[in-house]
C-alpha cells in the first residue's frame, strides 16, 4: 500500500516537473521572438566598385574643350555596365570604355582589404634612371626612350615650339640645378622639400604620370595640390621626373570668376592648347584660346587661357562674348625647356 502511495507522488512529481519545462520553453521562445536578428540581404551590401584606376590614357570631353585622362589616374565611379564606366570628373560625369580602367572597391568600406595598388598618397620614390651622361652634377633622370615618338598630338608640339623657340634652342641640356623657379623652389629640388619650402607638407597630394605631347615620354610625373596660389589660382602642379626632382611648376586657375572678353579682342586667339601638362585641348570654334609666352631669368614663363563663347540677344543682333573659363601659368627652367624642344622636335619629324 504505502509502495504504491509512493509510486503515485513520484508520478504526479515527474508529470508536474515535465509539463514547467514546457511552459517555460514555450515563455522563452515567445520573449525571444521580438529580438531575433536578421539576416541582410546580400545583394543590398555596398559591395559594388567606387573607383576606377585607368590602364591606359582616355580622351574626354569637357565643357569647353577636351582633354587626356593619364593612365594611372584614380576616378570615382558613379555607374558602370557591361561595356562602359561612368566617372567624375571636374564636376561632370564621363563615360569611358570598361577596358581602359581597373575597378576598385573602396578600401574605406572595407576595413581588412588590402591598400589599393594606385593609393592616391604619392608613393615611394621610384628607381632612379641612370642620367643621359655620367658625371657628378645633380642632373635631370629621364627613361631610355624619353624622345621617342608619340602617337598624335602634333598641335600641341607645334604650339610648344612656337612658345618656347623665341627663347631657347632645342638640345639635351643637362645643366642647370639649383635655378630657381618659383618661391624658394630651385630646379631638381626633391619634390618633398619642394612641398615643405612651400608650406605643402601637411597636404595629401596626387602623383599621376605625365601623358603630354612634347614632353619627355613615360618619364614625368605631377603631383597636384589645392590650395590658394597668388591670389587667384587653386592649384599647384610640381611636374618632376621619375626621381622625384622638380623640372617645372605649373599652377592652374579653374574657376575664373567675372572675366570676360570681347570677340574682337580675341580674334588672333587662334592657339589650341590651353593647359600643357594636362594635355587640355579646345573641342570647337565656341572656345578661344590665348597663349604668351616670356622669359624671365632662367625661366620661360607660358600663360594660357580658355574662354568659352556666350551668345546674347540684343534687339535683333547677336552678340558674343567669351568667359573665361581656365587660365594656367607654366613655369619651365631654360634647361628642361630645350629638352622639350628636342622632343616636340623628334616627336614631328617624319623618319
Amino acid at each position: 500500500m504505502l509502495g504504491s502511495i509512493m509510486l503515485g507522488r513520484l508520478r504526479k512529481t515527474l508529470l508536474l516537473t515535465a509539463t514547467c519545462a514546457v511552459f517555460c520553453l514555450s515563455g522563452n521562445s515567445i520573449a525571444a521572438a521580438p529580438f531575433s536578428v536578421q539576416v541582410p540581404n546580400p545583394s543590398t551590401s555596398p559591395s559594388s566598385p567606387r573607383f576606377v584606376v585607368l590602364t591606359q590614357p582616355v580622351k574626354v570631353k569637357i565643357a569647353y574643350g577636351e582633354t587626356v585622362l593619364p593612365a594611372g589616374m584614380k576616378l570615382p565611379v558613379a555607374s558602370s555596365d557591361a561595356t562602359s564606366i561612368r566617372v567624375k570628373y571636374m564636376g561632370e560625369l564621363q563615360t569611358i570604355p570598361i577596358a581602359a580602367g581597373r575597378l576598385e572597391s573602396s578600401a574605406a568600406e572595407r576595413p581588412d582589404a588590402a591598400p589599393s595598388e594606385t593609393p592616391p598618397i604619392v608613393p615611394t620614390k621610384p628607381a632612379v634612371a641612370p642620367s643621359t651622361t655620367p658625371g657628378t652634377q645633380l642632373q635631370v633622370s629621364l627613361q631610355p626612350g624619353y624622345d621617342s615618338r608619340m602617337q598624335g598630338g602634333d598641335i600641341s608640339m607645334r604650339e610648344l615650339q612656337l612658345l618656347l623657340s623665341s627663347h631657347c634652342s632645342e638640345g639635351v641640356d643637362l645643366s642647370g640645378a639649383g635655378t630657381k623657379i618659383y618661391n624658394g623652389i630651385t630646379y631638381l629640388m626633391d619634390s618633398e622639400q619642394a612641398a615643405t619650402n612651400l608650406g605643402l607638407a601637411h597636404s595629401v597630394p596626387s602623383r599621376v604620370l605625365v601623358a603630354a605631347p612634347g614632353f619627355p615620354r613615360n618619364s614625368l610625373y605631377y603631383i597636384g595640390y589645392d590650395g590658394a596660389f597668388e591670389g587667384r589660382f587653386n592649384r599647384l602642379y610640381l611636374v618632376t621626373d621619375i626621381a622625384n626632382k622638380v623640372v617645372a611648376i605649373q599652377l592652374v586657375d579653374e574657376h575664373p570668376k567675372g572675366r570676360w572678353k570681347s570677340a574682337a579682342a580675341l580674334a588672333a586667339a587662334t592657339w589650341s592648347t590651353y593647359n600643357f601638362i594636362n594635355a587640355r585641348m579646345r573641342a570647337s570654334d565656341a572656345a578661344r584660346v590665348q597663349a604668351v609666352s616670356k622669359r624671365q631669368g632662367n625661366i620661360v614663363v607660358i600663360d594660357t587661357q580658355v574662354f568659352q563663347r556666350v551668345r546674347t540677344r540684343v534687339g535683333r543682333t547677336n552678340v558674343d562674348r567669351y568667359e573665361e573659363q581656365e587660365n594656367a601659368k607654366l613655369l619651365i627652367p631654360t634647361p628642361f625647356a630645350r629638352i622639350i624642344l628636342h622632343c616636340a622636335q623628334v616627336g614631328l619629324s617624319k623618319t
